[in-house]
């Protein structure tokens, strides 16, 4: 009896092994897109992504990028925050969703100056992933929120005069 529960606890340890690979080789895939992203502001290169990006996903990455350039904009970006879902494993996939802190701000490519201010913007994304040859590759992404930080300003002036309490006035 006690060498059958013993077989029970070494497969499940190995089960946990194998899905902990699963997971660190899903996460790690994510941060090398996001990354990808901040490398591809700065360099322009786009090559990289399809390792591990699937080709119609990558073009259209690839598009976003080429309209920035169109206007004569590229971006830098920061990723302040990722956050990762637990994984779910389909028969043939995997579903992880994340939440993202970014700033971007956009510079021109002629003068090399700041044309839109850092704007800091939280994301909900949705990632599938599918593996092929025993390596994960991302086949969609879908945006589930995007959401503008906006700090207001507290400390703009105003010409706006407060009332002044006269001294016969209690206050409240």
């Amino acid at each position: 009896m006690k060498i059958y529960f013993l077989l029970i606890y070494v497969t499940l340890l190995c089960v946990a092994s194998l899905h902990a690979n699963e997971d660190k080789a899903i996460k790690d895939i994510l941060l090398k897109y996001n990354y990808g992203i901040i490398k591809m502001g700065r360099s322009g290169e786009t090559e990289f992504f399809k390792s591990f990006v699937k080709e119609d996903v990558a073009v259209k990455l690839q598009v976003w990028f080429e309209s920035w350039k169109f206007s004569n904009l590229t971006f830098l970006a920061e990723l302040n925050d990722l956050r990762f879902s637990p994984i779910a494993y389909n028969e043939n996939n995997a579903t992880i969703r994340t939440i993202e802190n970014w700033t971007f701000s956009y510079v021109n490519l002629a003068t090399k100056k700041i044309a839109l201010e850092p704007t800091k913007i939280f994301y909900k994304m949705q990632y599938t992933l599918q593996k092929n040859d025993n390596k994960w590759m991302i086949v969609a992404i879908k945006k589930l929120k995007e959401e503008k930080f906006t700090k207001p300003n507290t400390n703009k002036p105003s010409l706006k005069t407060k009332k002044k309490e006269s001294k016969d006035e209690m206050p409240n």
